[in-house]
């Protein structure tokens, strides 16, 4: 490939545009976080902003950042294929995983193995929540994408 062509693939790519052919089934390495898909979540308290799914190729895990109002919750679930990781950026959340109960807040980590049931509520009235979740053994992030998309291009 001659210089030329590599230098219009990398700006391409540092751009967050979309390479030619750069669907489904082909790996994007760099995903520009403003121009992600955002759909809303939580009967509307929430938003999921996916970075990397099966839409960018990633096969092995799933990364989306969470924004929820306070108050919101996530009823009792399980992910019986997909361990699940949370990093808390702002706000409090009060997660049960196996029946036992934590509270989160910013800078702390929790981890959720495949087939844990598991459920979480934003503490606090005023404070929102931010965190970035990530999903070892993709899919459940796929819920997401049924809420209205709001943002992204």
């Amino acid at each position: 490939m001659r210089w030329m062509t590599w230098l219009s693939v990398l700006c391409a790519a540092s751009s967050g545009v979309a390479l030619a052919g750069a669907g489904k089934g082909e790996v994007r390495h760099f995903v520009e976080g403003r121009k992600a898909p955002v759909h809303l979540i939580a009967g509307g308290k929430g938003s999921a902003r996916v970075l990397l799914d099966a839409s960018t190729g990633a096969s092995a895990a799933a990364l989306t950042l969470l924004t929820l109002a306070p108050g919101a919750a996530v009823p009792e679930h399980v992910h019986e294929g997909s361990t699940e990781i949370l990093y808390i950026e702002e706000g409090t959340l009060e997660m049960t995983v196996a029946g036992k109960v934590y509270t989160a807040g910013p800078g702390d980590a929790v981890y959720i193995p495949a087939g844990v049931k598991h459920a979480a509520k934003v503490a606090g009235r005023f404070q929102p929540l931010r965190a970035v979740q990530v999903y070892v053994g993709p899919g459940p992030e796929q819920r997401f994408l049924s809420g209205e998309r709001v943002a992204g291009d």
